[in-house]
This record gives structure tokens, C-alpha cells and sequence, in this order.
């Protein structure tokens, strides 16, 4: 693999942990961050050494180098994730708390967007998505929110006039 490659794993290896965990805050995203920019360096250091030294000839060492990086940022992931409940991932494991398929939903849902551009229940948490919305009261609430401006610019107008 190369430094490219390993950069690929090292996002498809964060996005994973936090699909499969999703219960973290911003104390979650700081230390993705951090973690991300560490293993990156790490990387490089490890394609300028591979290239420095010739070892990208050797196709199994290659092959080694990174599983021992994929098992480094895999631990560094497990062990270290923050979550809310201040359990981290690999001890949830070890009790047997194993992610269901409602947390793997939930993860997925904080990666994706509100392409609806609907703005009720603004105040609450979630993300509306693919939403079934009743037509009918929609346009109705369309219907009144016009006439009702348009009463008060006749209003305004009356005003104006006297």
C-alpha cells in the first residue's frame, strides 16, 4: 500500500468507529481530529522511510506495515474514543455490548442531511429525513400565511393613504 492508500484506510477506519458508536459529543469530534492528524503524520513519516529506504519493493513487508498500522489506529480508536456514557467502545465489547442495528441508523444518520429544508421541530436534535409530509395542510398553512400577509399589506396601505 501506499501513502495514499493507508490515508484511505485511516478514514474508512474513523468513519467506521464512529458509525458504530455514535453516542459522543464534541469531546468526540476533538479527538477524531487529533487522532486523524496524528495518524497522518505517522503515515507520512511512514512513505517518506518506505521511499527513503527502498521497502516499497517488498510487497509482503508492505502488507505488514499496514495491517500493524490498521491494528495502531484501530486500538488508538477503541480504547481512546470518548462517548457520552464515558464507557469507550473496546470495554463496551468486552461486556458484550456489541452495536445493534439501531446504532449503526443513528450513526449513519449524523452523516447525513436534511435535503427537505424542512424547518418544524427546528428545536429538537434529530434529522427529518425523507419525511411524509400531508400536502393537503401544507397548503393550507401556505394558503392562510398569504392571506394573511396580504391583509396586512392592505392594512399598510390604508394607512399610507389617509
Amino acid at each position: 500500500m501506499n501513502g495514499w492508500q493507508r490515508f484511505l484506510l485511516l478514514i474508512l477506519c474513523c468513519f467506521t468507529v464512529m458509525v458504530l458508536y455514535p453516542d459522543f459529543s464534541t469531546p468526540g469530534w476533538t479527538f477524531i481530529g487529533v487522532a486523524f492528524a496524528m495518524w497522518t503524520g505517522v503515515i507520512m513519516v511512514l512513505s517518506v522511510i518506505s521511499s527513503l529506504f527502498g521497502l516499497y519493493k517488498w510487497e509482503t513487508f508492505n502488507k505488514l506495515i499496514s495491517f500493524v498500522l490498521l491494528c495502531g489506529i484501530m486500538y488508538s480508536l477503541l480504547w481512546y474514543f470518548p462517548q457520552d456514557d464515558k464507557v469507550t467502545p473496546i470495554n463496551k465489547i468486552k461486556y458484550g455490548e456489541i452495536p445493534t442495528k439501531a446504532d449503526i441508523e443513528r450513526g449513519l444518520k449524523r452523516f447525513t442531511f436534511n435535503f427537505d429544508f424542512v424547518r418544524r421541530n427546528a428545536k429538537r436534535k434529530e434529522n427529518f429525513i425523507n419525511q411524509d409530509l400531508d400536502s393537503k395542510k401544507v397548503k393550507e398553512g401556505i394558503k392562510k400565511k398569504v392571506a394573511e400577509t396580504k391583509e396586512e399589506i392592505m392594512e399598510s396601505i390604508d394607512i399610507h393613504v389617509e
